[in-house]
Order: C-alpha cells, then structure tokens, then sequence
C-alpha cells in the first residue's frame, strides 16, 4: 500500500518485538535525556483536561449551550459566535486526550523496560490499567448514569478497550498498524451496523443518546486514534528531532480538512452554504466526521511542536499548573466530574456563557490543591492505587 511521504515518516523506524541495539539504545538514551518531552507531554495533557473541564462545565450550566454534534442528527445551532467559538475550540481535545493516551503507553512502555521490568510485565500492566478505566467508568463514574436509569458506554471505557488492544498489538510493525488505523478513519462512514443489535451497536460505532444502554464514544473509530498515537510516539523516540515529522503530520492534516470540507461530500456529515459561512466549521463529533479528525490531528501535531519549544528549558511559571492537571488526568477526570455534579445539583440552574467561564476558572483554581497532592502521593508514596489512577 502506497501512503504520502509525511506518513512513511511516521513508520520509518517501526519497531518490532526485537528492535535492533542501536534502535533500543537511542531510544534509552532519549528517555534517559527527556526531561523536557515529560514536559511537553504533561502540559499538552493538562491543557486538554482544563478544556475538557470548560465543555463539561459548559454541558452543566450553559444555558446557551448547542446540541451536540450527533452525525445522524442536523447540525447543532449556536446562540452566538461565543458559544461557536467554545465548542469549536474543545475540538481537538476528545482526539487529543485518546492520541496522547497512545503516546503514552509508547513512553511508558520504553521506560519500564529500560529500566529492567520485563516485557511481559509492561504487556500486564496495560492490561490491568485498561480494565481499570473500565471499571472506574462503569462504577465510579457510572453510578450517577444508573441513578438515572442507564449505562452509558463513555470516554474512560473506550479509552480503556483501546489500551487493552494496543497493549496486546504493540509489538506489530507500524508498517501494519499505520495502514490498519488509517483504514479505520478513512473508511468508518462506510459503516452499517443497523442490523447489529443494539448494545453491540452502541459499543462498536454507532452513539446511542436514548434508552437503557448509551453510548458517545463507541470503539469505532476512536480506537485508531490512540493507535497513531501510540505509533507516533514510538517513532518519536527514536528520532532526535521529532519535531521535522510533526510538522510534516500537521501540514497533510490540515491539507486534507480543507480537501475534504471544500469538497463537501464523502466524510461530511453536515454540509454548509459557504466557506465564509460558520457552517463551514461544524463538524459531527459523536461519531467523528472526516473533516473533524482531520482538523483535530492538525491541531494535536502544530501542539505538540509549539509545547515542546516552550517547554525546552523548562516548563513556564504560567503554565506549570497545566502541567500538574497532566500528571494526574484521570484523578483530574473523576475528581472534577463530582465537583461540577454536587455544585449543578445545589444550585439548579443555568447561566450565562460569562457566568459559565467563571464557573470553569474556579473549578480549575479547585482543582490544582487537589492534583498536586494526589501527584506528590504518586510520586512519593506510590502504590497499586495510585500506579492506576
């Protein structure tokens, strides 16, 4: 199979089960000397988190806010360019947090085993930590959902079905898994799973808003993202500048957004009137059209480039905070879900969007005592809880 040369970037240094030594010594000594990619890494995943705490604060107590961007549904109508412009900013980051989640399980992974935890060992720790998501999202997180009569088949979940696969799939060639995961996100509109039953539909591609057993993030096609992620991170390790193909990856990314979208057929769900138009910036989410994962991975790429300059000689005071959310996203995720949830059921009612950022400001102020802590535990009391979570 023939793919564009910013994509053999991506596998040109595939690794197998047995990389080669001088491929496992560079990639040691990257981790060895990456102080600054733990940075970066940190910040890209704390800046996704607070502006998933926006969206989730939004989804609470925005009283402006649109429907969501359900492919089988019309496109959602925002009240004003506020409202568009805080959706539409949240784009990137569902993509991002299952990208970066695949990232790290490349980073991790290299690391433990470098540090002399055998391979067989890593495999059982993604395992055990994929089926911990699980778990935290049916139980913890899926305890207001039952409240309320349903299961709802979520972000955590699918997060942790995809760790689970590319736990066991990690050692195949990225010349096999570029080409698999490509064809996913290419290829999922083709998809019917009409004659499927229901659950099975829910959790393999098609969202399900109504009923007992729900679903937004089903595995289909969210799974291939995290797999690129982890591809690319692979391959980041054993590059000295990673940066080059980044570039190169955001440069295809948004090359085809704007291919597909001014096209304006295959892959999109919605269409527009003009390219002037806001229109034009509406994609389905829920599942994710061509032109969103297309925009999402030009978002994620041109992040990863800007956070590691910055982050080159250290991690700016203004931002360190970010940073700590990054350390500890899944704490941050449970933890924030229960603030906002205890808070919209005290005060039973909706605001404004200025009210609403305010709202978000100060669930992030709360949230930095809370993650410092919970790090400094992780780091300096760990155990089987805080390995996982």
């Amino acid at each position: 199979m023939q793919y564009p040369a910013a994509l053999r970037l991506v596998d040109d240094m595939a690794m197998t089960k047995n990389p080669p030594a001088a491929a496992s010594s560079q990639a040691a000594a990257a981790i060895g000397a990456s102080g600054a990619r733990q940075s970066y890494v940190d910040l890209f995943r704390g800046l996704l988190i607070a502006h998933m705490g926006l969206d989730h604060a939004s989804l609470m107590f925005n009283a402006g806010r649109a429907a969501e961007e359900l492919a089988a549904g019309p496109a959602p109508v925002f009240a004003g360019i506020g409202q568009f412009l805080t959706r539409f900013t949240g784009v990137p980051v569902a993509p991002g947090f299952f990208f970066m989640a695949g990232f790290m399980v490349a980073l991790t992974s290299m690391a433990r085993e470098n540090r002399g935890v055998t391979h067989a060992e890593v495999t059982r720790r993604l395992l055990i930590r994929g089926f911990v998501l699980i778990l935290v999202d049916a139980l913890l997180m899926g305890l207001p959902r039952a409240l309320m009569g349903f299961y709802s088949f979520m972000v955590l979940t699918c997060i942790g079905v995809s760790i689970i696969v590319t736990a066991l799939l990690r050692d195949v060639s990225s010349r096999i898994l570029v080409p698999i995961a490509l064809g996913i996100l290419l290829l999922h509109p083709l998809l019917d799973v009409s004659w499927l039953p229901l659950p099975l539909r829910a959790v393999l591609y098609e969202p399900v808003r109504e009923g007992a057993f729900r679903s937004l993030y089903p595995v289909i096609p969210w799974i291939a993202i995290l797999l690129l992620g982890f591809v690319v991170g692979r391959d980041s390790l054993q590059r000295e500048r990673p940066v080059k193909s980044w570039a190169a990856l955001a440069a295809v990314s948004f090359a085809f957004f704007f291919a597909v979208r001014l096209y304006g057929g295959y892959g999109n769900a919605y269409a527009y009137s003009s390219v002037a138009s806001l229109q034009f910036w509406e994609f389905s989410k829920y599942p994710p059209d061509l032109p969103f994962l297309a925009w999402s991975f030009g978002c994620i790429f041109l992040s990863l480039i800007v956070l590691s300059a910055i982050t080159r000689n250290g991690t700016p005071a203004l931002l360190r905070p970010f940073a700590v959310f990054g350390r500890v996203p899944f704490f941050f995720y449970i933890v924030h879900f229960y603030v906002l949830g205890i808070a919209a059921a005290i005060l039973r009612t909706k605001f404004g969007l200025v009210e609403t950022f305010g709202i978000w400001l100060l669930l992030l102020l709360i949230m930095i005592g809370p993650c410092a802590w919970y790090y400094r535990k992780k780091r300096d009391r760990p155990n089987w809880i805080t390995r996982y979570i």
